[in-house]
């Protein structure tokens, strides 16, 4: 008996490099004197100059700023050919480990210049949030033909806005990463995000888990934490908590490979890969062949597991390994695969005859 199994390879473009960030603050009296006013930014049309989207974004949060990136091309291309039908769950759109880099350089602007302005947390959450409200609104069947069309941070940057679902998105990815808690808030028709805050902190909040979070618009400019819009209040509202939720993919073939004097022996070969977000940890493939005739749950011995480890957002890898099936046995071949953190993945044959 016999079985190979390949470790796990990225399928990662080594040209998904992250974001190069200029910031030129121009500092305002608004800063200097700590009297913070939200003001509407002004965003460039993407140009491509060298393999990069070259964005310019102008906001106020306590004066005014200039913000220049540079976006591989290889970076937005990667995340246009990534699923944009995740519409269980928002929160993934915001948790992509390939742009978490891209997102910390960013959220680094934000906070040396509410260090050199002595911004409280509350001003370095406003700050963010008035450079997400004043991007352009625009609708998904607009700008792509499709009715939705939940874009990931970095494609919000690069289309240079989009509708509420992208610029919540956006705004619950930097918030994350500077450490802050956040949810995605679904409405009818609409996206917002929830902040943590105290328990006295005044304005709409939701309670989960224990927590409060409090309303908080990505649309329009001069919304501040836990103002809702009349039109949403009294509406349900549906949570996502930014939990990454690796998600694996599996095909497999079974083939005859040999037979003896008692038995015929098979080959089954497996394809995975990681299309969820965030890392699939402590993966195993498990295959068996199924015994009917001996009692429920039963399988021909030998089964095989083999431990494939972690697999990143992304990864792909292979497994094998031969199995033996007694001469004129009804049987199915099953193959598995199980980890900490993922929805198991289970398929069998149909079932035939030895």
């Amino acid at each position: 008996m016999r079985f190979v199994f390949r470790g796990i390879g990225l399928a990662f473009n080594r040209n998904l490099l992250p974001l190069f960030i200029i910031l030129m603050p121009v500092i305002t009296s608004g800063c200097l004197g700590g009297t913070f006013v939200t003001g509407p930014a002004v965003s460039v049309p993407a140009t491509v100059n060298s393999g990069y989207y070259n964005m310019t974004y102008n906001w106020s949060y306590g004066g005014d700023w200039t913000t220049t990136i540079d976006v591989p091309e290889s970076l937005y291309d990667f995340y246009k050919g990534q699923p944009h039908d995740r519409q269980d769950d928002y929160a993934q759109y915001a948790l992509s480990d390939y742009d978490r880099t891209s997102m910390k350089n960013l959220v680094d602007t934000f906070c040396d210049s509410g260090d050199r302005c002595g911004f409280t947390e509350y001003d370095d959450v406003m700050s963010v949030v008035s450079f997400v409200q004043a991007l352009p609104y625009t609708s998904d069947e607009v700008t792509t033909g499709y009715d939705e069309y939940p874009r990931y941070p970095v494609e919000t940057l690069v289309d240079n806005g989009g509708d509420c679902e992208d610029t919540a998105i956006l705004a619950a990815a930097l918030l994350n990463e500077m450490g802050y808690g956040v949810v995605l808030l679904e409405l009818p028709n609409h996206m917002a995000i929830g902040v943590k805050c105290s328990d006295d902190y005044p304005g709409y909040c939701v309670e989960y888990h224990g927590a409060k979070y409090y309303y908080l618009e990505t649309t329009g400019d001069s919304w501040k934490i836990g103002q809702m819009p009349d039109e949403y209040e009294g509406q349900n509202v549906n949570v996502y908590p930014l939990i990454q939720l690796p998600q694996m993919d599996m095909d497999f073939n079974a083939t005859y490979e040999d037979l003896d004097s008692v038995y015929v022996y098979y080959r089954v070969h497996c394809n995975i890969t990681n299309i969820g977000v965030g890392t699939a940890r402590n993966v195993s493939a498990y295959f068996a062949a199924l015994a009917p005739s001996q009692g429920e749950d039963r399988v021909w011995d030998p089964d095989r597991t083999i431990a494939l480890g972690d697999v990143a957002e992304g990864g792909t890898g292979w497994a094998e390994a031969s199995l033996r099936i007694p001469k004129n046995e009804s049987s199915q071949i099953e193959c598995a695969l199980y980890g900490d953190n993922f929805e198991p993945v289970v398929m069998k044959t149909k079932t035939f005859s030895t």
